[in-house]
């Protein structure tokens, strides 16, 4: 019996040597048991890096059981720490020693080893990242990218567990030390893992921002350019285009689609084309999810370059590095361009010097103009010197409003200047905005509705320069102030309070009612207190008993003297309230008989005597909202007979516009300088691509190719490959309709035939 059990255990043993997938599958389940055949596989493993040490060019063929030795050894590790802790030391002294002499399958495979020991947390992070941060000066592109996303994943896991804010400290200082290594290689992986852990939120604060400003300037370009579209974030961004939100009722939407698919495909008859459709949504949306994601991670980072330490500073570095000879890309110099005016524009800088070289390249014919008059248009702000920024408006239209360009780079040049406009509206001048106005009867309707949308912005911002027919009448009386440069808004009282003017008049009211209703100790003989109790009353009643309730109260407080000291301070009190109730008649009263008073004197009057509530603040704003609603109908209504869509259209923008910028940087978009209201004709070849670009990727237009076993083939083709019983009953029918003549002719070919000769 007993040798009947050894020998089964042997013939185990074996089939476990051979399918080392299933050793591992019994030594997870009871380790100790199987600690020989562990150690077995470690020495086997030992054996073969010496023989591989003395022969380092093997075939892959040979080492194949080498690569199953190191995952196996991986994967058992944890069960027993002694043998896992020489396995890694042994792993990482090779990879120091003769990593870049390793074949690439054993090194990759060794460096996924490490990864799946410290994921088992058998090696310290700090030494998984010193080894893996030497080993991408290897030129091995699988490597690299294996070596970089190996990092992402360490942090990922180590802020997921419970922090070690001190180990995660010693992480953070060595990655930021590596930015400065000599090797640029090192350099720029190093940049990588800061700026996926700052898009991550691993590292989002003003310290890892600034770190990766400074590779802005490296000596390599490679990294300038990367930490450059870091900071200006995606190219949708910069257009304006808004495909990758973030809102739930997308994410619901979503969610749904998928439902119904799934749940169309359960309760369908299942066949093999809706398996393949179910399989094709699936992918669709699961690409959609893709993109959305990758747009989140590439969004303009807006909080890195507000997080600068000296903006000032950055923003001449960068601009020196634009003055200076050397000769560098377009490329790379319109992301220089593009990073200065983006950081001018949300820290509110003076670089003038900027703006005179912006100049040279506000021609029709420049090479990404457009973009370029978009930083121009960026990099103005209401701090700029008016002085300055008219010199580049005037540069912009005289070359590009003038009729002798096309109509496209005039619609260009007019939204532009809008856009510098909005931004700063004191550089403009009466003389070129009455000039700019004239196109809006140009015969092209770009043209026309881009000046009309100029004279749609300075009607809001400041109408005293248009022309007297282009101004509008005003929405609210004396309501517009327009401020010169330089001089702040300051405002003096809540804007919007007199909407509690009633509510103020009937508390007065209620409370001089309960003052002399409670106070008994006043002589309230001369008060008539039918008019008190009264429910309504006219204003010069409610005068007249404020009036002697102050004269009361003054005599009452003049008589208190010669009273006791207790009696005194009892006194003085309710004299008090008495005054402060008569305080509040007052200014009811004033509110209810001043009726010429302007709505900003109420609301000062208002906001003076009283502190709000946050119920009146919500009061107030809906108030404001309801009078800007009424004021855009009133402004469609003055249109009058004249109204038309594009009016009502241009006022929507102007508004949309306005709200979009108050929500984000405050920055204006690709979008807004090349917008055409009317779209250029395409041609052919462009209404083909847009018709191929719509197309689903895995659905094919017209007859199937023969590139499979049944597809592509005719009926005639198919009909040979047939039982001859299957087809019997046509054949017979075909013969039975033939004509005298068909039947002849095919009796005498098969006769020739049947006789060797070839028939006719």
């Amino acid at each position: 019996m007993t040798t009947v059990d050894a020998s089964c255990r042997n013939s185990r043993y074996a089939m476990c040597e051979r399918n080392l997938g299933l050793m591992m599958e019994l030594i997870r389940k009871d380790p100790e048991s199987y600690k020989e055949e562990f150690l077995l596989q470690f020495d086997h493993y030992l054996h073969t890096m010496k023989l591989l040490h003395l022969q380092p060019q093997q075939h892959r063929m040979e080492l194949q059981p080498l690569l199953e030795s190191i995952t196996f050894l991986s994967g058992l590790a944890k069960y027993y720490p002694e043998q896992a802790k020489e396995f890694s030391s042994h792993i990482m002294s090779v990879l120091r020693d003769q990593g870049g002499g390793l074949d690439t399958h054993v090194r990759m495979s060794f460096c996924k080893a490490l990864v799946l020991l410290r994921n088992q947390n058998l090696i310290d992070p700090l030494e998984f990242l010193d080894i893996f941060v030497e080993l991408v000066k290897i030129e091995d592109k699988q490597l690299r990218k294996f070596l970089v996303g190996s990092i992402s994943s360490l942090l990922k896991r180590l802020y997921s567990q419970k922090r070690n804010m001190k180990l995660l400290g010693q992480i953070r200082t060595f990655c930021f030390a590596k930015l400065k290594d000599s090797r640029a290689i090192v350099a720029r992986a190093a940049q990588l893992i800061c700026i996926d852990a700052f898009r991550r939120r691993y590292w989002r604060d003003d310290k890892c921002a600034n770190v990766i400003a400074e590779t802005c300037f490296h000596k390599i370009l490679k990294i300038q350019v990367t930490a450059m579209k870091f900071f200006l974030g995606s190219k949708k961004d910069e257009e304006g285009i808004s495909d990758c939100s973030d809102s739930e009722s997308e994410i619901e939407e979503e969610r749904k689609t998928i439902k119904e698919v799934m749940t169309a495909f359960r309760h369908a008859k299942k066949t093999r084309k809706r398996a393949k459709d179910l399989e094709r949504s699936k992918k669709a949306i699961s690409k959609r999810k893709k993109a959305k994601k990758d747009g989140r991670s590439k969004e303009c980072n807006l909080f890195a370059i507000q997080s600068l330490y000296d903006p000032q500073e950055f923003s001449d570095k960068l601009f020196r590095m634009l003055e200076s000879k050397k000769i560098d890309k377009y490329e790379v110099r319109l992301f220089r361009i593009a990073l200065c005016a983006r950081v001018i524009g949300v820290h509110r800088l003076h670089t003038l010097s900027f703006y005179s070289y912006l100049h040279r390249y506000l021609q029709p014919k420049q090479r990404d103009v457009t973009r370029i008059l978009l930083y121009a248009a960026q990099a103005c702000h209401e701090m700029v010197p008016p002085d300055t920024v008219e010199q580049l408006v005037r540069t912009i239209a005289n070359n590009f409003v003038t009729d002798r360009n096309s109509p496209e780079a005039i619609t260009v040049g007019i939204n532009a200047i809008r856009e510098i406009f909005a931004n700063c509206p004191f550089a403009a001048t009466e003389e070129l905005l009455r000039d700019l106005a004239e196109y809006k009867t140009y015969k092209n309707k770009n043209v026309s509705m881009a000046a009309r949308a100029l004279i749609t912005l300075f009607r809001a911002v400041n109408p005293r320069l248009l022309a007297k027919k282009d101004r509008g009448r005003p929405q609210e009386k004396d309501e517009m102030e327009f401020l010169a440069f330089g001089k702040p808004l300051v405002a003096d009282c809540v804007s919007g309070a007199e909407v509690l003017e009633k509510d103020w008049a009937s508390a007065g009211e209620i409370g001089v009612d309960e003052t002399n209703c409670s106070d008994s100790s006043l002589d309230i003989s001369d008060v008539d207190t039918e008019e008190l109790g009264s429910d309504v009353e006219s204003p010069s009643k409610k005068s007249v008993d404020c009036t002697e309730q102050k004269e009361y109260g003054c005599d009452e407080y003049q008589n208190s003297n010669v009273k006791s000291v207790q009696s005194d301070n009892d006194e003085m009190m309710r004299c008090e309230e008495a005054m402060a109730s008569t305080r509040e008649c007052d200014v009811s009263a004033r509110l209810q008989k001043d009726y010429d008073l302007d709505s900003k004197e109420k609301a000062s009057l208002i906001s003076s005597n009283r502190i709000l509530t946050q119920e009146e603040f919500k009061q107030i704003r809906l108030y404001q909202l309801k009078k800007k609603l009424i004021g855009e109908k009133r402004l469609k209504k003055q249109l009058g007979a004249n109204s038309k869509n594009d009016d009502i259209k241009l006022i929507e923008e102007l508004g949309e516009r306005i709200e979009r910028r108050d929500d984000g940087d405050g920055l204006p978009r690709l979008k807004d300088i090349e917008h055409f209201h009317k779209k250029k004709k395409q041609t052919k070849e462009e209404r083909l691509a847009n018709i191929k670009e719509g197309r689903d990727e895995n659905h094919k237009f017209g007859r199937p190719k023969k590139n499979g076993p049944h597809v592509g083939r005719t009926n005639r083709e198919m009909a040979k490959k047939k039982v001859f019983h299957m087809i019997k009953a046509k054949v017979r029918g075909k013969n039975r309709q033939r004509s005298f003549r068909d039947q002849q002719k095919s009796l005498r070919n098969y006769l020739l035939r049947q006789s060797g000769r070839k028939p006719k």
